[in-house]
């Protein structure tokens, strides 16, 4: 039998959580056995250490040590004290997902998440809303809940350290981020700075019909990689290119193309062009971000560049179900619809 373990090192107790005490040193015991700190025939922390180290009634403890031994987890020997009789835990993935919106794209992204995942895995969803505020207390309050971490994170100076506090074992991110955070957390990302360049230089023959190329990127969209991107290939002088954030239907001319974040500008011009007998592809061009069943009918079908998203998902639940902590870039396509 081993030395017994530092209380600090292997129980963790945040009494501003509401999960209770006695689950958070159940919770701590399996991680400390699934992440190799905690082995077979190791001793425990007495419940008297226990409670005197975080100021806990006896009960907590007693309750805690009971549902690990009743799951054949733990066992006593009078005089003794606890030990660790099996590291088969046998946790079942109960994953906390945290996405910033809900758009027709990340329904894509959730479901092939959730169909390549087994059948024992459960998945619950989350939302931040680029709240920096939303995004700190549902990672502090709901985590503690789960045993996996899939994020799809902010970009902002405080989020590493929120982040920070999840099992980095355990702990992946989602679709975003990839300059930000891929060399300090695993994951499958979207590299948007790379992805629209090399979609952009691989496409400069398409563009020899039009005068001008826009970027039309809303003020409120977070993805600003995408500028960098999009102002490294403009650099390049193959076509007249600028950033603008919405659309003024006085300043759009046959020979303009553009490249649309915001579904709703995408609407804008294709509105714009009927009524103005344009044609797209020819007199005006279209690439709209992100592939949706709904873009293959809108007009005579609109180009898109956009994320393997199916892909995406199942990379990730196989990430998850394995645990390597790999970087992915996912794949980055353009679907040819004519409109550009």
């Amino acid at each position: 039998m081993s030395k017994q373990k530092n209380i600090a090192d292997i129980i963790l107790i945040d009494t501003t959580l509401t999960t209770p005490v006695y689950k958070q040193i159940v919770q701590s015991i399996h991680r400390n056995i699934d992440n190799g700190s905690l082995g077979k025939d190791d001793m425990l922390p007495s419940v008297n250490q226990i409670a005197a180290h975080f100021s806990l009634a006896r009960g907590s403890v007693f309750t805690a040590y009971n549902e690990l031994r009743s799951s054949g987890i733990i066992d006593s020997i009078p005089g003794k004290g606890y030990f660790v009789t099996s590291t088969e835990t046998n946790l079942a993935k109960k994953i906390f997902l945290l996405f910033s919106t809900f758009t027709p794209y990340k329904e894509t992204l959730y479901n092939a998440l959730l169909n390549h995942l087994p059948k024992n895995a459960s998945l619950d969803i989350y939302f931040h809303h680029h709240s920096m505020k939303m995004f700190e207390n549902l990672i502090r309050e709901q985590a503690p809940y789960y045993n996996t971490y899939i994020i799809m994170p902010e970009t902002h100076p405080d989020a590493r350290a929120i982040l920070e506090k999840l099992d980095p074992k355990r702990t992946f991110l989602f679709d975003v981020g990839y300059n930000d955070y891929h060399k300090n957390f695993p994951g499958v990302y979207q590299h948007f700075e790379k992805d629209i360049y090399d979609i952009l230089v691989a496409s400069k023959e398409m563009m020899a019909k039009y005068k001008r190329l826009f970027l039309v990127f809303p003020a409120s969209a977070k993805t600003t990689d995408i500028i960098s991107g999009f102002n490294k290939f403009a650099r390049k002088k193959i076509i007249k290119s600028a950033v603008i954030n919405g659309i003024n239907a006085a300043d759009v001319k046959p020979g303009d193309a553009f490249i649309v974040i915001d579904d709703n500008h995408l609407v804008d011009i294709v509105k714009l062009a009927k009524s103005q007998k344009w044609q797209l592809g020819k007199d005006i061009g279209l690439i709209s971000y992100n592939e949706t069943n709904l873009k293959s009918i809108i007009g005579n079908g609109i180009t898109t560049i956009t994320t393997d998203f199916v892909a995406m998902g199942r990379s990730m639940a196989e990430m998850v179900m394995t645990g390597k902590g790999e970087v992915i870039e996912n794949n980055f396509n353009i679907i040819d619809r004519n409109s550009f």
